[in-house]
């Protein structure tokens, strides 16, 4: 019995050592960027949950009316044995197929993956071994922001006779609050702080993409990551584009009070997004100088 009580307490001394040190660490993750220009293709990663989550996150896709043509690389990352959340992401890339938003040039509407990593923790799994599962699923979506992950090493020697470039960090990366999104969003500062070592090692991490907008057309004042103070795919100074920008959007359900999830990220992520007016100004924990935003329903 101690055994499985001491590796959950170092796994889980590890987890939060990671997420204090993409908290405080002193990096240059937010520097302005020039204005985007527009129609840029856009590398986008979502992060599907069980059950509602799925529901939630693709309902907000849909209101969003997402042009296929900007955001022509979609990568979906769901959790081992949730089958339902990858047939859901199945059938709304099939809507966009079928949109006539698509027109006749198909290829840019087919051009999404679905890639599966270890559940953070299993339903009904005891709290001394969920920090060592926690610690799996981590390292599996550090892989999957850099491109290493097996499914995407496995599509891309088949695909090794394209043309088309490797695609690199997703460019924004959105999520609703399952477990699997804490360590997709943890992953993606600390990538950001450490992205000149990265390069050095996997320098096809980074691709040619630049980022964009990830804006709905409905009256909502949502806009994006890179909307503001730094609107464009490229650092002013250093020429590179903006990438593994990071949105969190609090359920719907949530009305009064935030997610553990929520608030876990708030203080990581590039844009808190609330649908209900009783959470805005939400500032956090600690505060951390920023607050929530405020933006209505986003569901279709």
């Amino acid at each position: 019995m101690e055994y499985p009580v001491l590796t959950g307490a170092v796994a889980l001394l590890a987890f939060i050592c990671l997420v204090t040190l993409a908290l405080f660490w002193p990096g240059k993750t937010d520097i302005q960027a020039q204005v985007r220009q527009p129609c840029h293709p856009v590398h986008l990663l979502i992060v599907l949950g069980s059950g509602g989550h799925t529901e939630e996150m693709l309902s907000m896709l849909r209101h969003a009316e997402l042009d296929p043509e900007v955001y022509i690389r979609r990568t979906y990352v769901v959790s081992s044995g949730d089958a339902f959340s990858a047939r859901k992401a199945v059938e709304y890339e099939k809507s966009i197929e079928n949109s006539e938003k698509t027109g006749q040039d198909e290829s840019k509407s087919r051009s999404y993956t679905i890639i599966t990593v270890p559940r953070a923790r299993r339903v009904h799994q005891s709290f001394l071994t969920a920090p060592l599962t926690t610690l799996q699923c981590f390292g599996f979506c550090m892989l999957v922001l850099m491109g290493r992950h097996p499914d995407q090493l496995t599509l891309t020697a088949q695909s090794s006779s394209s043309s088309s470039p490797c695609p690199g960090y997703p460019d924004i990366i959105l999520t609703n609050g399952p477990g699997t999104g804490v360590c997709v969003v943890v992953a993606a500062r600390l990538l950001r702080l450490f992205d000149p070592l990265v390069c050095r090692i996997l320098p096809q991490a980074r691709s040619d993409i630049p980022s964009s907008t990830f804006s709905k057309s409905k009256t909502s004042t949502y806009s994006g990551p890179e909307s503001r103070s730094h609107s464009g795919p490229r650092d002013q100074r250093r020429g590179t584009r903006r990438y593994l920008r990071t949105i969190f959007i609090e359920s719907w359900a949530r009305v009064t009070t935030v997610s553990l999830s929520g608030k876990i990220l708030f203080p990581l992520v590039d844009r808190f997004l609330v649908q209900w007016e009783g959470l805005a100004g939400y500032s956090g924990w600690f505060g951390f100088g920023r607050k929530a935003e405020y933006v209505g329903t986003l569901l279709s």
